[in-house]
């Protein structure tokens, strides 16, 4: 098993070249699972199974440690077991039917003091150079002060910390060193690394916030970023599916098992309402108010909008939350919408897993999680309805954002040129 482990390690450092810290981590991680399976007296990575997984994780998680801790060593997991079933050291991959616990994030929550600390002690102790105290400051400033939910942060220092690592490469000790021809070579790296103009303009972004809160706290005499051009970005209309198909997946569901009630009610609330994901599972029961038929969102930002749901919704909604609710939950207790089988709140990967089932099941191609979301935007535009309330509908702060959906088909724009204009 140890011999395993050093391949993985080579792996990591000679072939996908691993930052110092981020190789530590991954074998802090996997050292503590070594431990763990060591204990239940399995002699070879081929005899773990998928209960010793949940048995794993379940003891993590009743040591109360935090979700990025979770997810790190998950994701460190995966990778790990991926490695072993490439060079064919296992004949399968138990960690594939693995549901990452609810616990490993709050998909509607902007993260709290303690846990950024807890985040960001954990980050520290993988090398002293890894993080600094702005950084931490910036951090505290978009959670506490912007409300940025939790996946936006874990995204925003993400991308900061691979800047961090880069800079540390060229030798920088402090913000105040970094060059603006620092920043161009950073930008060219991930280009040449193969890095899309999108993910190169979502990083830019990230550097532009951070480096503007450095100026706004006069740590920095000016602010090289406001030097760089974002890259220009393809127009990417989003992927819609036809009215025919939505009712095709819709009607992929069996309203006579719990596990089909439910999904029969997410996606009827998904295509109702437009909600992101991370919105629908993060819905609890407080939320809903089905007499009135109306969904009360907290989105990003902690920004809370009111929703109305359709009948069809509202009907099956009834019926998961009078039965399959019932049968799923038993006799735990939880505050959280829509459950998986075991009873726990339902993720955004266990609802990926099931959209990709039913799409199957209806002969949808080119599916996303955000599809339904685009199709709802799409349709009710193409209906007839206000761009204005569309933005208010999905949670847009911005109109600019809303307007994408604008992608009428011709004979629609032509109908309504005939309709408005004065000469007909």
């Amino acid at each position: 098993m140890d011999t395993a482990l050093a391949q993985f390690y080579h792996h990591l450092q000679a072939e996908e070249r691993l930052a110092a810290p981020v190789l530590e981590s991954y074998a802090g991680d996997l050292r503590d699972f070594r431990i763990f399976i060591h204990g239940l007296e399995k002699t070879s990575w081929g005899a773990v199974a998928l209960e010793d997984f949940q048995d794993y994780f379940k003891g993590l998680e009743e040591k109360r440690l935090p979700p990025r801790s979770l997810d790190r060593r998950l994701t460190a997991l995966r990778r790990f077991f991926q490695f072993l079933l490439k060079k064919k050291m296992i004949a399968r991959n138990p960690l594939e039917q693995f549901d990452a616990p609810a616990s490993f994030q709050s998909p509607s929550q902007v993260l709290t003091k303690p846990e950024i600390t807890a985040i960001l002690s954990e980050l520290l102790q993988a090398g002293p150079d890894y993080l600094d105290e702005l950084l931490e400051q910036f951090y505290h400033h978009l959670s506490a002060e912007r409300g940025l939910a939790a996946l936006t942060l874990e995204s925003y220092a993400h991308d900061l910390q691979n800047f961090r690592e880069y800079i540390f490469t060229l030798g920088r000790s402090s913000w105040e060193e970094v060059t603006l021809e620092d920043l161009q070579g950073y930008l060219a790296s991930l280009e040449a690394r193969g890095l899309s103009a999108r993910s190169r303009a979502r990083r830019l972004s990230a550097l532009r916030q951070f480096f503007r809160f450095l100026l706004r706290e006069e740590k920095l005499a000016a602010n090289p970023v406001e030097l760089l051009d974002s890259p220009r970005l393809p127009l990417k209309l989003p992927k819609v599916l036809g009215e025919q198909e939505v009712a095709a997946l819709l009607a992929a569901t069996d309203p006579a098992t719990p596990l089909g009630q439910r999904d029969g009610a997410l996606l009827e609330v998904l295509y109702a309402t437009g909600l992101r994901v991370s919105e629908l599972v993060g819905l609890t029961l407080k939320q809903v108010d089905l007499r009135r038929g109306m969904v009360r969102v907290k989105g990003k930002g902690s920004k809370e909008r009111v929703v109305p749901l359709v009948p069809p919704a509202v009907e099956k909604l009834n019926l998961y939350i009078s039965q399959g609710r019932r049968q799923l939950i038993q006799d735990r207790e939880s505050n959280y919408l829509f459950l998986n089988r075991w009873g726990k709140p339902l993720t955004r990967q266990g609802f990926w897993k099931i959209l990709k089932h039913y799409a199957l099941k209806a002969g949808v191609r080119d599916f996303s999680p955000h599809t339904l979301r685009h199709s709802f935007a799409t349709h009710l535009l193409s209906r007839g309805a206000n761009l204005r309330v569309l933005q208010l509908l999905l949670g847009h702060a911005d109109l600019a954002t809303t307007q994408i959906y604008t992608h009428l088909d011709a004979a629609r724009l032509r109908e309504v040129h005939k309709k408005a204009h004065p000469r007909p």
